[in-house]
Protein backbone atom coordinates (compact mmCIF):
# COMPACT_ATOMS: atom_id res chain seq x y z
CA UNK A 1 0.00 0.00 0.00
CA UNK A 2 1.10 3.01 -1.08
CA UNK A 3 0.19 7.18 -0.40
CA UNK A 4 -0.51 7.43 -4.11
CA UNK A 5 -3.01 4.34 -3.40
CA UNK A 6 -4.73 5.99 -0.60
CA UNK A 7 -4.61 9.28 -2.22
CA UNK A 8 -6.28 7.72 -5.21
CA UNK A 9 -9.30 6.14 -2.85
CA UNK A 10 -9.55 9.40 -1.28
CA UNK A 11 -9.86 11.36 -4.78
CA UNK A 12 -12.58 8.82 -5.71
CA UNK A 13 -15.20 9.53 -2.91
CA UNK A 14 -14.52 13.34 -3.28
CA UNK A 15 -15.76 13.33 -6.77
CA UNK A 16 -18.82 12.11 -5.91
CA UNK A 17 -20.58 15.30 -5.61
CA UNK A 18 -23.77 12.90 -4.18
CA UNK A 19 -22.16 11.23 -1.65
CA UNK A 20 -20.21 14.61 -0.22
CA UNK A 21 -23.26 16.31 0.09
CA UNK A 22 -25.69 13.75 1.88
CA UNK A 23 -22.42 13.07 3.93
CA UNK A 24 -22.62 16.67 5.30
CA UNK A 25 -26.88 16.64 5.27
CA UNK A 26 -26.38 13.55 7.67
CA UNK A 27 -23.49 14.68 9.70
CA UNK A 28 -23.90 18.55 10.17
CA UNK A 29 -27.28 19.24 8.55
CA UNK A 30 -29.30 17.42 10.64
CA UNK A 31 -27.76 18.35 14.15
CA UNK A 32 -27.61 21.93 13.14
CA UNK A 33 -31.35 22.12 11.90
CA UNK A 34 -32.34 20.53 15.31
CA UNK A 35 -30.38 23.10 17.46
CA UNK A 36 -31.74 25.70 15.17
CA UNK A 37 -35.62 24.15 15.58
CA UNK A 38 -34.84 23.93 19.61
CA UNK A 39 -33.36 27.81 20.38
CA UNK A 40 -36.12 29.07 18.33
CA UNK A 41 -38.84 27.74 20.03
CA UNK A 42 -36.55 28.48 23.51
CA UNK A 43 -36.67 32.18 22.32
CA UNK A 44 -40.14 32.50 21.51
CA UNK A 45 -41.58 30.66 24.88
CA UNK A 46 -38.88 30.75 27.30
CA UNK A 47 -41.21 29.24 30.03
CA UNK A 48 -42.39 26.47 27.72
CA UNK A 49 -39.14 25.23 26.41
CA UNK A 50 -35.91 24.46 27.24
CA UNK A 51 -32.65 25.96 26.04
CA UNK A 52 -31.20 23.93 23.05
CA UNK A 53 -28.03 22.99 24.87
CA UNK A 54 -26.85 22.24 28.36
CA UNK A 55 -26.65 18.12 29.27
CA UNK A 56 -29.98 17.77 27.92
CA UNK A 57 -29.33 19.33 24.53
CA UNK A 58 -25.43 17.10 24.34
CA UNK A 59 -27.21 13.55 25.50
CA UNK A 60 -29.51 13.52 23.05
CA UNK A 61 -27.98 15.66 20.04
CA UNK A 62 -24.88 13.08 20.92
CA UNK A 63 -27.03 10.11 20.21
CA UNK A 64 -28.65 11.44 17.37
CA UNK A 65 -25.22 12.06 15.39
CA UNK A 66 -24.31 8.66 16.02
CA UNK A 67 -27.41 7.28 14.33
CA UNK A 68 -26.91 9.89 11.11
CA UNK A 69 -23.45 9.50 11.17
CA UNK A 70 -23.57 5.55 10.68
CA UNK A 71 -25.76 5.88 7.59
CA UNK A 72 -23.12 8.31 6.33
CA UNK A 73 -20.51 6.16 7.27
CA UNK A 74 -22.35 3.09 5.23
CA UNK A 75 -22.37 5.34 2.64
CA UNK A 76 -19.29 6.00 2.50
CA UNK A 77 -17.88 2.50 3.19
CA UNK A 78 -20.09 0.80 0.39
CA UNK A 79 -19.29 3.47 -1.77
CA UNK A 80 -15.77 2.73 -1.23
CA UNK A 81 -15.55 -0.72 -1.31
CA UNK A 82 -17.63 -1.24 -4.83
CA UNK A 83 -16.04 1.64 -6.59
CA UNK A 84 -13.79 -0.13 -8.64
CA UNK A 85 -15.66 -3.24 -9.39
CA UNK A 86 -18.79 -0.36 -10.45
CA UNK A 87 -16.50 1.91 -12.33
CA UNK A 88 -15.11 -1.47 -14.47
CA UNK A 89 -11.63 0.19 -13.51
CA UNK A 90 -10.73 -2.88 -11.01
CA UNK A 91 -9.63 -4.94 -14.18
CA UNK A 92 -6.88 -1.82 -15.21
CA UNK A 93 -5.74 -2.10 -12.28
CA UNK A 94 -4.65 -5.47 -11.28
CA UNK A 95 -3.26 -5.59 -14.60
CA UNK A 96 -0.42 -2.54 -13.49
CA UNK A 97 0.57 -5.53 -11.45
CA UNK A 98 -0.17 -3.93 -7.90
CA UNK A 99 -1.10 -6.37 -5.00
CA UNK A 100 -4.84 -6.82 -4.80
CA UNK A 101 -4.56 -6.53 -0.78
CA UNK A 102 -2.72 -3.39 -1.32
CA UNK A 103 -5.78 -2.39 -3.31
CA UNK A 104 -8.09 -3.31 -0.65
CA UNK A 105 -5.90 -2.03 1.76
CA UNK A 106 -5.66 1.13 0.57
CA UNK A 107 -9.22 1.63 0.91
CA UNK A 108 -9.14 1.97 4.55
CA UNK A 109 -7.28 5.18 5.58
CA UNK A 110 -8.90 6.80 1.91
CA UNK A 111 -12.10 6.40 3.06
CA UNK A 112 -11.85 7.25 6.92
CA UNK A 113 -9.59 10.43 5.18
CA UNK A 114 -12.86 11.07 3.66
CA UNK A 115 -14.94 10.20 6.48
CA UNK A 116 -13.49 11.49 9.75
CA UNK A 117 -13.39 15.33 8.95
CA UNK A 118 -17.20 15.44 7.91
CA UNK A 119 -18.04 13.50 11.37
CA UNK A 120 -16.07 16.18 13.21
CA UNK A 121 -17.48 19.12 11.81
CA UNK A 122 -20.86 17.42 12.95
CA UNK A 123 -19.55 16.53 16.13
CA UNK A 124 -17.61 20.73 16.71
CA UNK A 125 -21.53 22.10 16.12
CA UNK A 126 -23.03 19.45 18.91
CA UNK A 127 -20.29 20.94 21.43
CA UNK A 128 -20.24 24.24 20.15
CA UNK A 129 -24.19 24.46 20.59
CA UNK A 130 -24.24 22.91 23.69
CA UNK A 131 -22.20 25.35 25.72
CA UNK A 132 -23.11 28.40 23.74
CA UNK A 133 -26.95 27.70 23.65
CA UNK A 134 -26.99 26.17 27.39
CA UNK A 135 -28.22 29.27 29.31
CA UNK A 136 -28.51 28.73 32.24
CA UNK A 137 -28.35 24.89 32.45
CA UNK A 138 -25.75 22.95 33.03
CA UNK A 139 -22.79 22.30 30.18
CA UNK A 140 -20.92 19.39 29.39
CA UNK A 141 -17.48 19.54 30.39
CA UNK A 142 -14.23 19.14 28.46
CA UNK A 143 -13.45 15.17 29.94
CA UNK A 144 -16.76 14.46 28.51
CA UNK A 145 -17.08 15.85 25.27
CA UNK A 146 -13.59 14.49 24.48
CA UNK A 147 -14.66 10.96 25.35
CA UNK A 148 -18.12 11.93 23.51
CA UNK A 149 -15.89 12.61 20.35
CA UNK A 150 -13.88 9.29 20.83
CA UNK A 151 -16.77 7.74 21.15
CA UNK A 152 -18.53 9.02 18.04
CA UNK A 153 -15.81 8.18 16.45
CA UNK A 154 -15.70 4.56 17.30
CA UNK A 155 -19.49 4.38 16.53
CA UNK A 156 -19.35 5.79 12.99
CA UNK A 157 -15.74 4.57 11.84
CA UNK A 158 -17.11 1.26 12.93
CA UNK A 159 -19.96 1.46 10.81
CA UNK A 160 -17.50 2.66 7.62
CA UNK A 161 -15.12 -0.47 8.18
CA UNK A 162 -18.18 -2.70 8.30
CA UNK A 163 -19.82 -1.77 5.02
CA UNK A 164 -16.65 -1.25 3.72
CA UNK A 165 -15.76 -5.26 4.22
CA UNK A 166 -18.87 -6.02 3.04
CA UNK A 167 -19.32 -4.26 -0.17
CA UNK A 168 -15.86 -5.40 -0.76
CA UNK A 169 -17.27 -8.91 -0.29
CA UNK A 170 -20.36 -8.90 -2.32
CA UNK A 171 -19.56 -6.50 -4.70
CA UNK A 172 -23.08 -4.47 -4.42
CA UNK A 173 -23.65 -1.16 -3.04
CA UNK A 174 -27.51 -1.44 -2.59
CA UNK A 175 -27.21 -4.68 -1.57
CA UNK A 176 -24.70 -3.60 1.30
CA UNK A 177 -26.64 -0.03 2.47
CA UNK A 178 -29.80 -2.02 2.79
CA UNK A 179 -28.79 -5.23 4.90
CA UNK A 180 -26.50 -2.88 7.24
CA UNK A 181 -29.16 -0.49 7.38
CA UNK A 182 -31.95 -2.88 8.28
CA UNK A 183 -29.61 -5.08 11.07
CA UNK A 184 -28.61 -2.45 12.58
CA UNK A 185 -32.03 -0.35 12.89
CA UNK A 186 -34.29 -3.41 13.17
CA UNK A 187 -32.62 -6.61 13.43
CA UNK A 188 -30.10 -6.31 16.27
CA UNK A 189 -32.86 -4.50 18.32
CA UNK A 190 -35.70 -7.29 18.08
CA UNK A 191 -32.67 -9.80 18.60
CA UNK A 192 -31.71 -7.60 21.86
CA UNK A 193 -35.12 -8.44 22.99
CA UNK A 194 -35.43 -12.49 22.69
CA UNK A 195 -33.72 -13.20 26.37
CA UNK A 196 -33.88 -17.28 24.94
CA UNK A 197 -30.61 -15.77 23.12
CA UNK A 198 -29.24 -15.13 26.69
CA UNK A 199 -25.52 -14.19 26.82
CA UNK A 200 -25.07 -14.58 23.23
CA UNK A 201 -26.78 -10.99 22.49
CA UNK A 202 -23.46 -10.32 23.65
CA UNK A 203 -22.50 -10.52 20.06
CA UNK A 204 -24.48 -7.79 18.91
CA UNK A 205 -22.39 -4.88 18.13
CA UNK A 206 -24.52 -2.35 19.00
CA UNK A 207 -25.06 -3.38 22.37
CA UNK A 208 -20.76 -3.98 22.55
CA UNK A 209 -20.56 -0.30 21.44
CA UNK A 210 -23.05 1.46 23.43
CA UNK A 211 -21.22 -0.13 26.45
CA UNK A 212 -18.38 1.96 25.41
CA UNK A 213 -20.28 4.90 25.35
CA UNK A 214 -19.61 7.86 27.83
CA UNK A 215 -21.65 8.40 31.09
CA UNK A 216 -24.70 10.21 30.49
CA UNK A 217 -24.86 9.52 26.80
CA UNK A 218 -25.47 5.73 26.94
CA UNK A 219 -28.14 6.46 29.65
CA UNK A 220 -30.27 7.43 26.27
CA UNK A 221 -29.06 4.62 24.15
CA UNK A 222 -30.05 0.45 23.75
CA UNK A 223 -30.33 -1.11 27.07
CA UNK A 224 -26.50 -2.34 27.88
CA UNK A 225 -26.32 -6.11 27.26
CA UNK A 226 -22.76 -6.20 27.60
CA UNK A 227 -21.46 -6.09 30.77
CA UNK A 228 -17.77 -6.09 30.38
CA UNK A 229 -15.93 -3.49 28.23
CA UNK A 230 -13.02 -5.86 27.25
CA UNK A 231 -15.78 -7.79 25.99
CA UNK A 232 -17.33 -5.16 24.41
CA UNK A 233 -13.40 -4.37 22.72
CA UNK A 234 -13.03 -8.29 21.39
CA UNK A 235 -16.61 -8.12 20.22
CA UNK A 236 -16.11 -5.05 17.71
CA UNK A 237 -12.35 -6.12 16.98
CA UNK A 238 -13.98 -9.82 16.17
CA UNK A 239 -16.70 -8.20 13.69
CA UNK A 240 -13.85 -5.46 11.72
CA UNK A 241 -11.64 -8.25 11.60
CA UNK A 242 -14.46 -10.28 10.31
CA UNK A 243 -15.24 -7.95 7.50
CA UNK A 244 -12.18 -6.50 6.49
CA UNK A 245 -10.80 -9.96 6.08
CA UNK A 246 -13.89 -11.31 3.91
CA UNK A 247 -13.64 -8.04 2.16
CA UNK A 248 -9.50 -8.32 1.57
CA UNK A 249 -10.43 -12.45 0.31
CA UNK A 250 -12.86 -11.69 -2.20
CA UNK A 251 -10.70 -8.94 -3.76
CA UNK A 252 -7.85 -10.80 -3.64
CA UNK A 253 -9.87 -13.51 -5.90
CA UNK A 254 -12.06 -11.56 -7.92
CA UNK A 255 -11.91 -12.14 -11.33
CA UNK A 256 -10.93 -9.36 -13.36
Amino acid sequence: MSLRLMSAELLKLRKRRGLVWWSLVLSVGIVSAVFAIIEILHLSSPARHEAAGGMDGYQGSIIGLSLAGSIAAILIGSAAGTADVSTGVFRDLVATGRSRWALFAARIPGSLAFFVPVITLGYIVIAACSVGLAGSEATPGVSLIVRGYGWILLATGFDLLLALGLSSLIGSRGTTIGVLIGYQFLGAPLLAQIALLGAARQALFPGAINRLAPIGVADQGAPRLVHSDVVAVVVILCWVAAALGAGAWRTATRDA
